[in-house]
């Protein structure tokens, strides 16, 4: 499974396969539905056709951009639905992941599949029939559209001494991603034991595009979610933000398999719907988490956040209403030393109002697969991306090497695999004690490999 799913130049195939066969008999209804959704002139097949780009090393996950040693996980909507759906297929044929011996390697599991295939021309790109019958699932995708936004946040109360456990990326299924999620079980486990509430927050990405079955199979699956039916009972609640690659699916293993999940009843509007913005309020904090990816494009690749109405005005609203200190939680990043094509206008220019005048305390975002701190920068005392929790990439920094500013410090931990060097996977614990927040930072391995005050 590694050449037919995360391998570039394997993808590659797939996709000029796709643009070869639209035109079959086989796909002439399923082309002409998804052609509907698309932007653009001229019959279905050209239309497809044109937003089906070819495969290129920008459009890689962060962190894996320079290298076909690392997984390829497609930016682009479309390569991201296919590699969702040769995944969903093999499974279909009884090869799972959880087969996979976990000793040998982060990709173990991508590697059991592809050994699992008696017959690689079969089931490869070179097969006209496969690609008709993952093509068609792809079309019939696109042409569902994307799941409607909620214009109506959650609310939850929390207390002021809460533990909150963040995570961000996490939703890969892999082992080293699940060894995070069993430690940040722990620290659920251990704040109920202590008499402290306990939430827990995703800040968004399922892989590859958020559909039904990767949501149960990543982050549903027993075992997986550090929270139990139990805890959520015991009041224990489970938190979402909506990530650039659930929103290849449409949104809808998102709002409705994820945010559907009883564990995280709690995001939902008054009226009972899900929706993928919320604010947890504390005696001292309002902790505001925006959704920066949902669009109502279905090619939109989600790189540069955006920000749907009414949330700028919402956050305005939060920050203007009390003396509380002020957090936002989002998928994409205001700030970036490394990754800064996927920075866009929109963030800043739209929280204007909430940034200008030092407001906001703290801003914790995902996306860039990486840990790291950044210096006050954009009227934002501490920015910090955690981004590190379940996407493998090769660790290229080390704790010498200069960061450019805003940067004041990055996690450069790794494991080594045949002579490749892979970041840690990790998470973060808030622990809330009054307008101060003591923070951990916790890796796959349950070492604690950095802690600070947020005040």
């Amino acid at each position: 499974m590694i050449r037919q799913v995360v391998d570039r130049r394997e993808m590659s195939k797939y996709v000029e396969a796709l643009r070869d066969c639209l035109d079959a008999p086989e796909l002439q209804d399923a082309t002409a539905r998804a052609a509907n959704t698309v932007p653009g002139t001229g019959d279905p097949v050209t239309k497809l056709r044109a937003a089906l780009p070819p495969v290129e090393p920008q459009l890689a996950s962060s962190g894996a951009r320079t290298t076909n040693v690392a997984p390829f996980m497609s930016r682009d909507p479309i390569q991201s639905l296919m590699q969702s759906t040769l995944e969903g297929k093999l499974r279909e044929k009884g090869v799972t992941p959880e087969e996979a011996p976990a000793h040998r390697g982060p990709l173990a599991w991508l590697v059991h599949l592809i050994e699992s295939i008696l017959h690689p021309v079969r089931f490869g790109p070179d097969d006209p029939n496969w690609v008709i019958d993952v093509g068609g699932a792809v079309l019939d995708r696109l042409a569902r559209g994307n799941h409607p936004f909620n214009p109506v946040p959650a609310e939850h109360e929390i207390a002021d001494d809460a533990r909150v456990v963040i995570v961000g990326d996490w939703g890969t299924g892999l082992p080293r991603a699940r060894a995070v999620a069993e430690h940040m079980a722990e620290e659920v486990a251990q704040a109920l034991a202590e008499g402290r509430e306990a939430h827990v927050v995703h800040l968004g990405d399922v892989y590859y595009s958020g559909m039904e079955e990767e949501v149960r199979h990543h982050m549903l699956a027993p075992g997986r979610w550090p929270v139990t039916l139990e805890q959520a009972s015991a009041g224990v609640t489970s938190w979402s933000l909506n990530g650039n690659h659930d929103m290849y699916g449409g949104g809808f293993g998102y709002f409705e398999t994820l945010l559907g999940d009883e564990r995280f009843s709690k995001q939902q509007s008054p009226d009972g719907k899900a929706t993928s913005y919320f604010r947890l309020r504390s005696p001292s904090w309002d902790i505001v988490a925006l959704d920066t990816s949902w669009s109502s494009d279905v090619l939109s690749s989600g790189f540069v956040g955006v920000l749907e109405d009414p949330q700028a005005a919402y956050a305005a609203r939060v920050a203007g209403e009390s003396e509380r200190k002020l957090m936002l939680l989002s998928h994409h990043q205001p700030i970036s030393v490394y990754d800064t094509e996927d920075l866009g206008p929109t963030l800043l220019k739209e929280l204007d109002p909430v940034l200008k005048d030092g407001r906001v305390t703290a801003w914790l975002w995902g996306h860039e697969h990486r840990c790291m701190g950044f210096g006050e920068a954009d009227g934002v005392k501490v920015p910090r991306c955690i981004g590190h929790g379940g996407v493998p990439v090769l660790m290229t920094h080390t704790p010498e090497e200069e960061i450019p500013e805003p940067g004041l410090w990055q996690e450069c931990g790794f494991s080594e695999y045949r002579g490749d060097h892979w970041g840690r996977m990790g998470f973060a614990i808030l622990d809330f004690a009054g307008e101060r927040i003591e923070v951990r930072y916790r890796d796959e391995q349950g070492s604690t490999s950095r802690e600070e005050t947020i005040e």
